[in-house]
């Protein structure tokens, strides 16, 4: 009976071999392609007029609120087309602070997350990506798309509503 434990053991001890590998890359690129990536993947699926919601999360409260179609108003759309080659980021610094703010974006396929630190930066990835996030400088970006006051009116209305309806 011993013996068949230990063979057991060493079978499972073998064939469970793959699950050890710290870092697995399900893509052999080493680097991202360039430095706006996933802003490129979903501004392609929204040309191509794919469905998804949106979702404003608020870090500091833990609540979550769905944004509808008219609050929209293809923000995001605009946004990123308000973006130019020198609002990308190659340094790769994120703020150290924790961010106010994360707009998800959900198509029917994957997962997009829009974490906004302040006026000045903003972090694109997917929900499950392998490369390093996007990091944008929103600075220059006009302030009808800038997403920090986005969120920051999407969530005083929502507080709104909370509070008188």
């Amino acid at each position: 009976m011993k013996k068949f434990t230990i063979y057991i053991f060493l079978i499972l001890s073998l064939l469970l071999q793959g699950c050890s590998f710290s870092d697995p890359k399900y893509i052999n690129f080493s680097e991202k392609s360039s430095p706006d990536f996933y802003t490129k993947e979903i501004y392609s699926k929204l040309l191509n007029d794919e469905e998804y919601s949106l979702e404003l999360f608020n870090t500091n409260f833990y609540k979550t609120v769905s944004i509808n179609k008219e609050e929209d108003n293809d923000i995001i759309e605009n946004f990123i087309r308000s973006l130019s080659k020198d609002n990308y980021k190659t340094d790769g610094v994120i703020p150290e602070e924790k961010e106010p703010y994360q707009l998800k974006i959900i198509f029917d396929d994957s997962k997009y997350v829009i974490k906004i630190y302040s006026n000045s930066t903003v972090t694109v990835s997917p929900w499950d990506g392998i490369y390093p996030e996007d990091i944008i400088n929103i600075e220059d970006v006009p302030n009808r798309y800038n997403l920090f006051d986005f969120c920051s009116h999407i969530e005083h209305e929502w507080k709104y509503n909370q509070w008188y309806l």
